[in-house]
């Protein structure tokens, strides 16, 4: 019996359907964080990946020469604000908490280090590639310089994310317990609190 042939047309996608520029806008939107309290510490963080996923990408966008201007803004208010407040938490909160709940076998102290030294490549990286959507905001075309600075530094959260994301957040959910994650989800709400004060 001969084989069916292949549908090379495949169904349309939610952004087919819809108008083609509201698709191409959610390519450049960052979604918002939920409102309301954190009941998952570590999903709370897991979602903050992914938040940082999307500003990469977007990153990837704008070093091939696209350009959305709201876009481009929303993404300098990211980086300026809850992306260092995302290290902040891991520096302040995770990583203590990591710390004090994992043997020596875990060898977390190193894992910590390292990301620690990565979160500040980061920070360093991250003024600079501000410095230039601003200037891209303000007209200044991109240098084949700063394209490449923006590739280097999104593939510098791509591959901390995946570390992140492939060993740290697992330990944490077998080395954190019940009451740790309690605290975890507390001292995260606070520092919120504190930095909108």
């Amino acid at each position: 019996m001969a084989a069916a042939p292949h549908d090379h047309n495949p169904p349309p996608t939610e952004c087919d359907a819809a108008d083609n520029r509201d698709c191409a806008a959610d390519l450049w939107r960052i979604e918002p964080m939920p409102a309301g309290p954190i009941d998952d510490p570590l999903a709370f963080i897991l979602a903050e990946h992914r938040r940082q996923r999307e500003a990469a990408a977007i990153l990837l966008m704008i070093a091939d020469g696209e350009l959305d201007r709201r876009g481009v803004g929303g993404l300098v208010r990211f980086l300026e604000t809850d992306f260092l407040r995302h290290l902040a938490d891991e520096e302040e909160v995770l990583f203590p908490a990591l710390r004090r709940a994992c043997p020596p076998a875990d060898a977390i102290d190193g894992l910590t280090a390292r990301l620690s030294e990565e979160h500040r490549q980061e920070t360093s990286l991250g003024e600079d590639v501000i410095d230039i959507l601003n200037g891209l905001l303000s007209g200044v075309a991109l240098s084949t310089s700063a394209r490449k600075r923006l590739r280097h530094f999104s593939e510098h959260v791509r591959q901390h994310l995946a570390l992140e994301n492939a060993i740290l957040l697992p330990i944490a959910r077998v080395r954190l317990t019940e009451a740790d994650q309690r605290g975890l989800a507390a001292m995260l709400s606070e520092a919120r609190r504190a930095s909108r004060d």
